[in-house]
């Protein structure tokens, strides 16, 4: 009985020792294995990228001489590789959309080395999403103004500098006051769709009388045009802010003004528009672009000839230059923060190049005014980056 207790002890401590013998084998193998660690950069499980992202996907192992070894493909299919230092690159391959499997493999390893094999699944998105805007109109040029639209596939819309609320396919946003605004929608992807809105400002139509500085500083003159108001045969006076004749008649702040002798100091623009607006009318700013022989002379006289368009009399300045360009749109902005509800610039043609319109209209809607033009060749011909367009004054 003694001797048979103990065979099945040796038995059992054998059968023991090989389990334990399997357990430590496995144990080391695995451990010895996990230096393979496998990883994928720049995709992870589950990604919605471009095609273009691709590029940047690398496979990467904590053992580098382990890449050497590895096989990688997707969708079944083996995929060419190149070493890039310590990881492995995709080498031409671009996927078409839709959802894929990317699995890398060492070579030869088996199936119980977990770590040995990676799987990500991933989605190519290379169609932007869509983007409807809704018309937008302010009620002046100095207040907010309230963006909405719908899109499809977006995860974010932005309105300039400002995120929207985004609701089932429809966002909403209220920005400030601005010319034009840029609206972009974006999906998971990074695909995007964006474009410029111009936001019109809602405006009364304008009965208009011009008066020059001279008149304006004259008393009779001045209450003869309050008269006309009370009568209700006006509703706007335009003062002038840069004659024909290249003059600024006040003390501008505009320093190319005072350098090349423009300025004097016939009226006080700020308590014009003061005392037009306590009578219930608007005040308008008159703004001769580039008929400026003031201009045109001093440039040409300091060596700056492209300043000046050669027209032999120097009466007009080059309406393409980025400084006379400049100087329109300085002396624009500032009557715009005198006050005038309007800037509008007259004699000035048809041609006025549509880039320059642009620029000054951001300029001037900034400042908290609306920009127009006197269009002397009728209103069809006016480029639509302008508020508003007026027949030529009396």
């Amino acid at each position: 009985m003694n001797v048979r207790l103990r065979k099945s002890e040796r038995i059992l401590l054998a059968l023991l020792a090989a389990v334990c013998t399997l357990s430590f084998t496995g144990v080391a193998s695995v451990l010895h294995l996990k230096r393979f660690g496998l990883a994928v950069d720049g995709l992870e499980h589950g990604a919605v990228l471009k095609t273009a992202a691709v590029r940047e996907v690398s496979v990467t192992a904590e053992d580098p001489s382990a890449l050497d070894k590895v096989d990688v493909f997707v969708d079944d299919e083996p995929v060419l590789t190149r070493r890039d230092g310590d990881r492995l690159r995709l080498h031409g391959f671009e996927p078409v959309e839709g959802v894929h499997t990317l699995r890398a493999r060492v070579r030869g390893a088996s199936l119980l080395w977990l770590d040995a094999e990676i799987e990500h699944n991933f989605t190519i998105d290379n169609t932007a999403p869509s983007l409807t805007i809704d018309r937008t109109e302010a009620a002046d040029p100095r207040t907010s103004i309230t963006v909405r639209g719908t899109t499809s596939e977006a995860v974010l819309v932005r309105v300039g500098q400002n995120s929207a609320q985004l609701l089932d396919g429809t966002f909403e946003v209220t920005v400030p006051a601005a010319a034009t605004v840029f609206v972009e929608a974006r999906d998971t992807a990074g695909n995007a769709t964006g474009r410029h809105m111009t936001v019109p400002v809602v405006r009364p139509a304008m009965r208009v009388a011009h008066l020059t500085p001279g008149e304006w500083t004259s008393p009779q003159s001045r209450q003869a045009v309050f008269a006309m108001a009370r009568k209700g045969e006006i509703d706007t006076v335009v003062l002038d802010v840069k004659d024909e004749a290249g003059q600024v008649p006040y003390l501008s702040n505009v320093v190319l003004a005072g350098q090349i002798g423009a300025v004097s100091d016939r009226y006080d623009p700020r308590s014009a528009v003061d005392q037009l607006h306590r009578a219930g009318l608007r005040a308008v700013a008159r703004v001769v672009p580039f008929r400026d022989p003031v201009l045109a002379k001093a440039a040409w006289h300091a060596g700056l000839r492209g300043h000046a368009a050669h027209d032999g009399a120097l009466a007009f300045t080059n309406s393409s230059h980025p400084e006379v360009r400049g100087y329109v749109v300085a002396l624009a902005r500032e009557a715009a923060s005198l006050g005038f509800d309007d800037v509008l610039l007259d004699q000035a043609g048809n041609e006025l190049p549509a880039s320059f319109l642009a620029e000054a209209r951001e300029g001037v809607r900034a400042a908290g005014a609306c920009l127009g033009v006197v269009a002397t060749q009728g209103v069809a011909g006016v480029p639509a980056d302008v508020d508003f367009v007026v027949q030529p004054l009396g």
